[in-house]
Order: structure tokens, then C-alpha cells, then sequence
């Protein structure tokens, strides 16, 4: 993989892997910024580089006592809003979780072929702009580094492989959950994490009994990334029901000139 203009910031001293590997940036191959001022905001925090990389695991003494707990949170954030960004940051605290992974799908199986598609490296460019200043909430595109389709499956595999001793937890909406059994591999993809359900107040969904399933309730907000598209084709206001820095972003990128 190409790379450029990496740099690791100083350790802090403390004893915690995610503590003491600040932020490094790169450009992997596949990166085509449509500007200078694009490319400087490429960034990517040292987890997801280490994971994608498969550079080796951190040691239990680089952790401490402590396991990590990841979040792992996928979607194609075509654009991606503050409904993600609010069932992130809850998940994250109702669960205690060191890290919420919110990862940009190369190609989701479940949408190739229904509409046009942003290219992936301008949705990661858009999740990346959306978490900067986010405590806690990380982007991943560790599904564009390994290509192809995105199964979530083989994105779990590849983060245990990297971190064997951490705790994945996956979060996915109701509807999501429900169809868990169609997913690809989906025996393999329960023995890998523990399933995340956000529900909507006043709803339970149905979730298969093959997997470890936990609740958690977030606020309820109206936004559709289709909605978003179609008034980002209009000129219409994007301002908070996106991050000012993906509004940014679209306009820079020329993003969804017309509705896809």
C-alpha cells in the first residue's frame, strides 16, 4: 500500500495503547483527494492503521489490565448525519466502551446495484470529517483496504486476528438485527462479537436467538441519508442534520449534485 508523509505524535506516558498512539496519517493507494486542502484532512487514527496494516497485536502489558471493548459500527454513510453520530457516542457510554470503529462499507452487498453509490474514499473522507472532533468515535476503512464486497464477518475476523484479547461489540438497528441469519456467515460472525440492538423508544425488535444480544435506547431522530442527498441536490440546508466539516466536505468534493 502507498503511503505518505506519516508521522506518529509523542507518547504521553501513560500505560493504555490507545492513550500513547496519538493519530499518524497516510494515503493509501486507492486515495484520490479531489484537492491539497481534501488531502490534508485525510487522517486516520493509529488503531485503524494498525488494523489494517495487520501489524502486530498489542501485548497485555501495553493494555494494562484492561481489555479493550470496541465498538464496531458499520454502514455507508452516504452522507453520513447526526442520527449516526448520536447512536455512537450513546452506544459508547451506555456500554462503557474504550472506542466506538465507525466503518465506511466498500461495497454493501445489500445496496450495489439499488442507486449510485458514492466512491468509497470520498464516503471515508466524509466519516473521517464527521468524528474529528469526536472523543472516543473513530473512523475505519479497514472494509476499503481489504476490497470486494463488505461482509462484516470478515471485518470482525480481522480485528481479533489484530487484537485477539478485545471485546467486539457490533451495533446495528432493529431492522438489521432481525436479519442476521441472511447475513454471510452468520455462525462464525456470532462467536465473534456480542450484538448491539438500538431500538427505537417504544420498539423491541426481533433478534435471532443464536446471538448474544444487548438493548440499547437513543434518542430518536428523523434523518435519512436519502432526505440528505436529495436537499444537498437542491442547495437546501444541510446545517445540523450533518457536521458543519461533511458540509464542508460535500461541497468541496461536489457531492450529490443530483439526487442519487
Amino acid at each position: 500500500m502507498a503511503k505518505s508523509g506519516r508521522s506518529a505524535a509523542p507518547r504521553s506516558g501513560g500505560n493504555n495503547f490507545f492513550d500513547e498512539l496519538q493519530v499518524v496519517f497516510f494515503r493509501p493507494a486507492w486515495y484520490r483527494p479531489a484537492s491539497r486542502q481534501v488531502e490534508d484532512t485525510y487522517q486516520i487514527n493509529f488503531w485503524a492503521y494498525d488494523s489494517l496494516m495487520h501489524l502486530s497485536a498489542p501485548s497485555d502489558t501495553s493494555l494494562g489490565a484492561h481489555a479493550a471493548r470496541i465498538g464496531v459500527f458499520g454502514g455507508t454513510f452516504d452522507p453520513p448525519h447526526i442520527g449516526h453520530l448520536v447512536t455512537a457516542i450513546n452506544v459508547r457510554f451506555e456500554l462503557n466502551l474504550d472506542r466506538v470503529l465507525m466503518v465506511v462499507a466498500n461495497e454493501p452487498w445489500q445496496k450495489v446495484g439499488s442507486r449510485r453509490l458514492s466512491s468509497a474514499a470520498d464516503r471515508f473522507a466524509m466519516v473521517q470529517a464527521a468524528v474529528s472532533a469526536e472523543e472516543g468515535i473513530e473512523a475505519s476503512d479497514v472494509e476499503l483496504q481489504r476490497g470486494g464486497p463488505s461482509y462484516t464477518v470478515d471485518t470482525l475476523a480481522n480485528l481479533h486476528a489484530v487484537q485477539p484479547n478485545c471485546e467486539l461489540f457490533l451495533i446495528l438497528g432493529g431492522d438489521a438485527a432481525a436479519g442476521l441469519e441472511s447475513w454471510e456467515r452468520p455462525e462464525e460472525l456470532a462467536k465473534l462479537c456480542r450484538i448491539i440492538v438500538v431500538d427505537r423508544p417504544g420498539v423491541v425488535s426481533e433478534v435471532p436467538s443464536d446471538f448474544s444480544v444487548e438493548r440499547v435506547s437513543v434518542p430518536r431522530l428523523e434523518v435519512s441519508s436519502t432526505d440528505l442527498r436529495a436537499r444537498a441536490a437542491t442547495h437546501a440546508p444541510l446545517q445540523h442534520l450533518v457536521p458543519e466539516p461533511v458540509i464542508s466536505l460535500i461541497s468541496q468534493l461536489g457531492l450529490y449534485g443530483d439526487a442519487q
